[in-house]
């Protein structure tokens, strides 16, 4: 996209904003991962950076899960617009008994719209230690509920929930 995703704005309200206002709902802690934290000194969040640069979103999470004080964490990127409350808990009610809960949305996964334990955190770090940046890696060694479409098939217009800022394309479809 070449710019920041999160202060992309929709109906005038930066997406931070719009993910922030859902997130402190929902969480007692809110933690934003980016290596510009002067950007977010505006926001009541804690902000954290990646030890090690240019390790994409599985250093984040490592980031994450160590900052966190709770053992389960929920992990969004910046660039989905409409996040739900509501999602949030329902997928929040299996994490308790898995290591990652994540949505499978028209058959595509979301790592960055799941929920993380810290116990995940050896794993990631070994993966981080061989270069290995893919988060999906790290699933077969874990135990993951995928959340599949009829899992969400209560909540109307679920699919809404999951749709991120990838390309320009994405965001004019977003803003239409």
């Amino acid at each position: 996209m070449k710019t920041n995703k999160a202060f992309l704005k929709l109906e005038g309200k930066p997406l931070v904003e719009r993910s922030l206002t859902v997130l402190q709902a929902v969480f007692n802690e809110v933690i934003i991962s980016s290596n510009t934290p002067e950007l977010y000194s505006p926001y009541k969040a804690a902000v954290i950076k990646d030890e090690v640069l240019m390790r994409g979103p599985l250093q984040g999470i490592y980031q994450g899960l160590k900052a966190a004080r709770y053992d389960h964490v929920f992990f969004v990127a910046c660039d989905m617009p409409f996040l739900r409350e509501d999602i949030i808990h329902h997928m929040a009610s299996w994490i308790n008994e898995f290591d990652i809960v994540v949505p499978r949305i028209e058959n595509r996964l979301h790592p960055l719209h799941a929920f993380y334990q810290r116990r995940c955190l050896p794993l990631i770090t070994e993966n981080l230690e061989v270069g290995n940046f893919k988060i999906m890696d790290v699933y077969p060694s874990c135990s993951v509920r995928c959340l599949d479409e009829k899992d969400f098939q209560g909540f109307t217009d679920y699919k809404k929930a999951f749709i991120n800022a990838n390309t320009p394309e994405d965001w004019s479809d977003i803003i239409r």
